[in-house]
């Protein structure tokens, strides 16, 4: 199983959406100030001058299986654009309560299911 996390432009959110509602995966979001390479920006507020140096982007996390990944990396980067992606493997996935003893409880686990991706995953953990 990898981790998928994207720094994406607000503007492409409509246009990833719709290509993990294809790939069948659930996602994290998150709001984020990345800052760098941009230069700063002007805005005028109620008459007072600002320099911006952060642009609002979103963060998303997605776990998806092996298999899966490189269909995904694909389409994320095809709809995304300019994004940042970055990969990297899960050890584990589960629950805090389920930890117990010595780490990890378990390892990560293979589910056969239809769509190999995290939300079934997700699901048939919590069956156990």
């Amino acid at each position: 199983m990898k981790k998928i996390d994207a720094i994406i432009n607000p503007r492409n959110w409509e246009q990833t959406r719709a290509v993990l509602d294809t790939l069948h995966v659930s996602a994290t979001l998150r709001e984020v100030k990345t800052f760098g390479r941009v230069p700063p920006r002007r805005e005028v507020y109620r008459g007072s001058q600002y320099t911006l140096e952060t642009t609002p982007e979103l963060e998303l996390t997605v776990l998806v299986q092996d298999e899966v990944l490189e269909s995904a990396l694909l389409a994320l980067g095809e709809a995304t654009g300019n994004a940042k992606l970055m990969v990297t493997p899960v050890e584990y996935f589960g629950r805090a309560r389920e930890v117990t003893g010595t780490w990890p409880a378990a390892p990560v686990r293979r589910v056969a299911a239809a769509r190999p991706v995290a939300a079934p995953l997700v699901a048939a953990w919590a069956r156990g």
